[in-house]
């Protein structure tokens, strides 16, 4: 567990925080590039760790992320003409560009002098992979875009989503990277409950396959990890992961071996923080080699993506009506009686003691270990920012390039073998 002035620390992300500063030396994702569908479309409201923002797209398909609110008379910028190359307040005219600069001040005689003195608080923002990703954090500390596999593959390659879940950022990361959970959370009530995909597994297998992870290591880049466990047949499953600070959790479906085989889709959430107690979840699929076909498409959404409120990123299934659990789905087919892989997850990550969870009161053990790693790391970094040392891993994009994945090997190999087999995957390519 732990104490009350880490929990503080670790889930706080607003402006002049210790965690809010460390998120803000990284690049990160606030949008779907769908969002802004095109020049000149209407401006969007953003709202990013505590901060109030505006994101529009120019007449050239730039965008820009600035202040929700003008700096002449603090009307709100949302209402705000988006036309020729900038967006305009409608309150008095002032009009900015994607960088932040005043283009035009028309309400006054000394305005074509005036304008170029002025600026309203702009970030830094460039459309890649689906995303629109954002700089919030110094400009002179600013690094360079991470390197992730799926940022310069055509749109026909991924599948990107989005979904806003009501709870702060570290109950999501850690909901999903708890090893343990998936062996009962999305499980059947028997093996002949599986409907065809590749996830859950049967209430009967749970105990037997149940593995912790042999190896938890702290990287450069964040925490990697091995997770073994036994199958029904004569194999082992070993499985990769990786947590790339200070949000990523980039993975891989199945290959054939630790040396050779084609990796399977990439796949990658990541978790960013609305305010303390909102975040937003995005994620990305992609294949490197070709088009993600209708078969996947359909076969995914159906089972990956919940049903949204019309007009919103949120679910239809949420906490106000007890995300439509089924009981009699729960006694006879599914562990939870919650019919959708995600909601399943958002159900028991929403309500830990409240939207920021009470870390004083847990009772950890020796599954949690993949989280503690993450803590320590997360709350090590924010405190060196805090005595003035600057995170590395920013700057280094090389290290986001790393590898996932599983892998089977005979039951009988010993596991000191297996890891072995399994570091290859474990480092970052370089």
């Amino acid at each position: 567990m732990l104490t009350a002035e880490e929990n503080e620390l670790i889930t706080r992300t607003g402006p002049g925080t210790g965690m809010g500063e460390l998120f803000r030396r990284f690049w990160l994702p606030v949008m779907l590039a769908e969002e802004l569908h095109a020049p000149d479309c209407v401006p969007v409201r953003l709202r990013v760790m505590n901060e109030d923002l505006i994101a529009f797209r120019d007449t050239s398909g730039n965008v820009g992320i600035v202040d929700a609110y003008c700096p002449h008379r603090g009307s709100p910028m949302f209402f705000g003409r988006n036309e020729q190359h900038g967006l305009r307040c409608v309150y008095h005219g002032w009009k900015f560009d994607v960088a932040g600069n005043c283009l035009d001040m028309p309400n006054a005689p000394e305005g074509s002098v005036f304008k170029d003195k002025v600026k309203i608080l702009a970030y830094p923002a460039v459309e890649k992979g689906g995303f629109i990703w954002s700089y919030m954090g110094p400009a002179e500390k600013q690094p360079p875009l991470p390197e992730w596999e799926f940022m310069d593959l055509p749109e026909s390659h991924r599948e990107n989503w989005k979904i806003v879940v009501d709870c702060n950022w570290l109950q999501s990361l850690e909901g999903q990277n708890d090893p343990s959970h998936g062996f009962f959370l999305h499980s059947f009530v028997d093996s002949n409950s599986n409907p065809g995909v590749n996830i859950g597994i049967s209430n009967s297998q749970q105990f037997t396959r149940l593995r912790l992870p042999e190896l938890v290591e702290d990287t450069e880049y964040g925490v990697r990890w091995a997770t073994v466990w036994d199958t029904e047949a004569d194999e082992r499953q070993v499985s990769i992961g990786h947590w790339v600070l200070p949000i990523f959790d980039p993975a891989r479906g199945r290959n054939q071996g630790p040396q050779g085989g084609r990796l399977g889709l990439g796949y990658s959430r990541m978790r960013v923080p609305i305010d303390d107690v909102t975040c937003m979840v995005f994620r990305v699929r992609w294949d490197p080699e070709k088009p993600l076909g209708p078969e996947f498409r359909e076969a995914h959404n159906a089972w990956l993506i919940p049903e949204k409120i019309p007009g919103t990123y949120r679910p239809k299934a949420n906490k106000s009506n007890d995300y439509m659990i089924d009981r009699l789905l729960q006694k006879n087919y599914m562990y939870t009686g919650i019919n959708n892989f995600p909601l399943q997850d958002i159900a028991v990550i929403e309500d830990q003691r409240g939207p920021i969870m009470d870390r004083t009161k847990e009772i950890l053990n020796s599954a949690d270990e993949i989280n503690i790693h993450i803590r320590r790391q997360l709350i090590k970094a924010a405190r060196e920012l805090m005595q003035g040392k600057e995170p590395v891993a920013p700057h280094r994009p090389e290290l986001f390039l790393v590898k996932s994945g599983s892998f089977k090997t005979p039951k009988d190999k010993p596991i000191k073998e297996v890891l072995q087999e399994a570091l290859p995957l474990l480092v970052a390519v370089t």
